[in-house]
């Protein structure tokens, strides 16, 4: 090793096949030597304690820069030559540098797993050496390069754990989230499981730790550890090799993890060979000597315990946990639960997605070949053994299916490469093979005839312990078909909100730069030449932009723009984005929001309210106004309920439009240039998001008709009190459904035209329940039955509408002229109720028999 120039590749390779724990002690020494500090220019350690004198560099050139190597110093270059190879050097050292960057958030590579499972040959580390011969000549780079041809590096950085050690010294609610981070995106069961090992140990401060899931179902339940025995040390992103795996299987309810998954209760042992229920087993096995352990149970969203936490040795030195230890796990394993919970989903809808492809594949190839049965049960059985992961098929065909004797003519048989030697010889050998040799294992063949006669699969478990089973021959009969598998409801709700989220995108759309710049630009007309302070304003006056202008006056009306530092041009783009996320149906669209959003203007500026509310409860109720029906579909909740939407699946069955609308609203005001929320206080933003859901969320009659007699009680009794903070909410509440219904307040030709909009609208979701459904909607809704629009309409407004008006006076006495338009407009409603009654009463009397005569 003193002459370096008469290295090469080969040499290298050689002498490390021969001498392989050099390269062990040339670590230990230069690690050593590089923590103690080395000066600049001190000489490297090499190979069985050489010194390596530092290489001379021409013209003042840092060894970054230099184009003498510590390996093989050849000739020194002249000028141009020298910036040419400095050149090439350094786009060496940046894809030498881009192919060592690893992202710290991979929780998986493939590349990189199936890397670690390939088995470090000579020509792999040949390919290394010319890697490192081609890479900046220093030590550092040719060390890196036989280390990687030698020995397994770490796949991840160790930085990601020594990060959560510093934050759970400075900063704990970081350091939690963190953890909650890491594993909230892992789909991968192991990855994840290794994962919260890691990081459980890291929170209660123990020195080993397991993690068992429970698998089966019923009376045969087992505990199955995908990671067993995990240090506290080990790196936070593992990479481990699924061939040499050190999965366990525990029996159910026996010993400490079993007494955990069993009855979901808390094990904390200060000494564990003090309880019953521990089993020393292992610790014989392994000679690890365990003091204190912790074993809780991990539960999913529904209750169920589907995995068991074991933690081993608090340190320092094992003692006992602490009831803090177990408040950590207790917050902590929930979110794991969910975790694993979605991984093992993904796992399923994998597995289930692998055996639809497969079934398809099948399918696919008996449709190609139908001219030769020996490819098509060729092609069966290869798929059949990829998809049922056997190592055996076997397929007999039977002589006559209609004699009642079994007997078979041919055979066919696949084995997979574990069961012969040579695995090119395994698809070559699959001929037919005459049932001659098969003569005396086709007679004593007892589940292939029981099969054939009876036409049921047999499956068994242990096939040993079957007395029908040949042991000199085991044989899997396949019988392929195609079936619609059951789905999960979590599969369900995932499906929900993907397919409702599509639909949304699909319709809808932000505002363009045209539209935004044509009202960044406008001239806002003020509230008298709009008319939007009277609460018999025409609620078709306006046209669409208009009403966007009257949008903007409001906020800088009622000082909501000012107050909040809301940026112009942002509630410009929100204004219209809202608009256009209203889908163009009879009634529940953009003008209908706008004329809510316009009484209660009116209704906080006449009666004054605006003493009565903070500013930002203004400022939630307008808005809630705005988006209270955001991409509503012209149907009601029953009707999402009666269908079984995605809509209903995702949100359920109450207040199912609501919700969604809200969600929509968040959607629009997290969209980027949307929010005009921005500017405020943390706080704010918070108490002003709980505000804006619960004024959407009123507009649901069926809340509505909850909370409206305990208001009409506090306003009887005339004991309200509107700085308790539960009467504010129903006050609010009230006034979000007073102005949801306000076309019963306005003028008799403006209210009239309201209600047949909305009796249109109506009529059209009754015309759906009567083709889909096949059934016969109720009098509102049918078409049918329009006659009676005036006996409805006085039901809505006695049982509904006037009731709350006369409270709402009550309150404030301003407020009169809407309840005055409530009864004159009740009144006309009851005219044409009686005209239609005198109608059928003359009609009647025109058919009567006595008529007739």
């Amino acid at each position: 090793m003193a002459n370096p120039a008469g290295l090469d590749s080969a040499t290298v390779e050689g002498f490390l096949d021969r001498h392989p724990e050099l390269v062990e002690k040339w670590l230990k020494r230069r690690t050593a030597f590089l923590s103690k500090g080395a000066p600049a220019g001190s000489p490297d350690f090499g190979d069985g304690g050489a010194v390596k004198q530092p290489s001379r560099h021409h013209n003042g050139l840092s060894p970054r820069s230099s184009s003498s190597s510590t390996v093989s110093p050849g000739p020194e270059p002249t000028a141009g030559g020298l910036l040419q190879h400095r050149g090439s050097q350094k786009e060496l050292r940046k894809s030498f540098a881009r192919s060592k960057a690893i992202h710290v958030n991979l929780t998986y590579d493939e590349h990189l797993h199936a890397r670690a499972q390939e088995p470090l040959s000579s020509a792999r580390r040949r390919a290394l050496l010319r890697k490192a011969s081609s890479l900046p000549p220093s030590t550092a780079h040719l060390l890196s390069a036989l280390l990687e041809s030698r020995v397994n590096l770490p796949q991840y950085p160790p930085t990601a754990l020594d990060y959560k050690r510093y934050l759970k010294q400075h900063n704990e609610r970081q350091f939690f989230l963190e953890l909650v981070k890491d594993i909230s995106n892992d789909l991968d069961l192991s990855a994840l499981s290794y994962k919260i090992l890691i990081f459980v140990c890291l929170m209660v401060d123990a020195e080993r730790g397991s993690l068992f899931l429970v698998e089966g179902g019923g009376g045969k339940k087992s505990l199955v550890s995908k990671v067993f025995d995990v240090h506290g040390g080990a790196p936070v992103l593992p990479c481990y090799s699924t061939e040499n795996s050190n999965e366990m299987q525990l029996l159910w309810g026996k010993g400490t993890v079993g007494y955990v998954a069993e009855h979901g209760e808390t094990v904390n042992m200060p000494d564990v060979y003090q309880d019953h229920r521990f089993n020393d087993k292992i610790d014989k096995l392994t000679g690890y000597k365990t003091k204190s352990l912790l074993c809780m149970p991990i539960r999913n969203s529904e209750g169920e315990t589907i995995g068991v936490a074991q933690m081993i040795n608090k340190s320092p030195g094992g003692i006992p946990f602490t009831d803090d230890d177990e408040k950590v796990m207790e917050m902590y394993l929930p979110f794991c639960g969910i975790a694993i919970s979605n991984a093992q989903l993904f796992a399923a809808s994998r597995k289930e997605y692998d055996r639809s492809r497969a079934l398809l594949e099948v399918v696919n190839d008996l449709f190609e070949e139908q001219t030769d049965l020996e490819k098509i049960v060729k092609k069966i059985m290869h798929r059949a053994q990829n998809l049922l992961k056997c190592e055996r098929c076997l397929v007999l065909l039977l002589d006559d299916i209609e004699s009642p004797e079994v007997k078979f003519t041919k055979s066919f048989e696949l084995m997979s490469p574990k069961c012969i030697a040579d695995t090119e010889n395994s698809f070559r050998d699959n001929l037919e093979k005459p049932s001659a040799s098969y003569s005396d294992w086709l007679v004593n063949n007892s589940i292939a005839e029981l099969v054939a006669s009876t036409g049921l699969p047999v499956n068994n478990s242990d096939a040993y312990q079957d007395p029908r089973f040949d042991a000199e021959a085991f044989v899997i009969f396949c019988g392929l078909g195609i079936n619609n598998t059951i789905m999960y409801d979590q599969v369900k709700k995932s499906w929900a909100k993907q397919s409702v989220a599509l639909d949304v995108l699909s319709y809808h759309a932000t505002c363009s730069k045209a539209e935004l710049d044509k009202f960044k630009t406008a001239n806002i007309p003020l509230v008298s030449e709009l008319g939007i302070d009277n609460v018999h304003f025409d609620d078709f006056s306006l046209d669409t932009d208009t009403m966007i202008a009257a949008a903007l006056r409001m906020f800088m009306e009622l000082g909501i723009v000012q107050k909040f530092r809301i940026d112009y041009e942002t509630l410009c783009r929100w204004l219209l984005t809202v608009r256009k996320n209203y889908r163009m149906v009879l009634y529940h669209n953009w003008r209908h929001a706008f004329n809510v959003c316009q009484l209660m203007f009116a209704m906080l500026t006449t009666a004054e309210f605006q003493k009565i509310l903070t500013e930002i409860e203004i400022l939630a109720l307008i808005v809630g106004c705005l988006c209270h029906d955001l991409d509503h579909r012209g149907t009601n909740n029953a009707f999402q309920a009666k269908i079984g939407s995605a809509l209903a699946q995702l949100y359920g069955t109450s207040a199912t439009l609501e919700h969604h609308h809200f969600n929509h609203a968040v959607m629009i005001l997290q969209s980027e240039g949307h929010n005009i929320f921005a500017n405020l206080s943390s706080k704010d933003y918070s108490d002003l998001m709980q505000l804006l859901k619960k004024s959407i969320l009123a507009t649901d009659l069926t809340l509505y008709f909850e909370k409206r007699t305990e208001f009409f009680e506090l306003v009887n009794k005339g004991d309200y009190n509107w700085n308790v903070k539960y009467q504010r909410e129903v006050f609010r509440s009230m006034l979000m459904t007073a102005c949801d219904l306000g076309a019963a307040t306005k003028p008799w030709e403006i209210s009239r035209q309201v209600a047949e909009l909305v009796t249109s609208e109506f009529f059209e979701q009754g015309d759906r329940e009567r083709s889909e459904l096949k059934l016969t909607p109720s009098a509102i809704f049918d078409r049918n039955r329009k006659d009676e629009l005036p006996r409805l309409q006085l039901e809505w407004i006695d049982s509904i509408c006037m009731p709350l008006y006369q409270a709402l006076v009550k309150v404030n006495g301003k407020l009169k002229p809407m309840l005055d338009s409530v009864v004159a407009n009740r009144k006309k409603w009851e005219e044409l109720h009686q005209k239609r009654l005198l109608s059928q009463t003359t009609s009647n009397l025109a058919m009567s028999p006595e008529s007739i005569k």
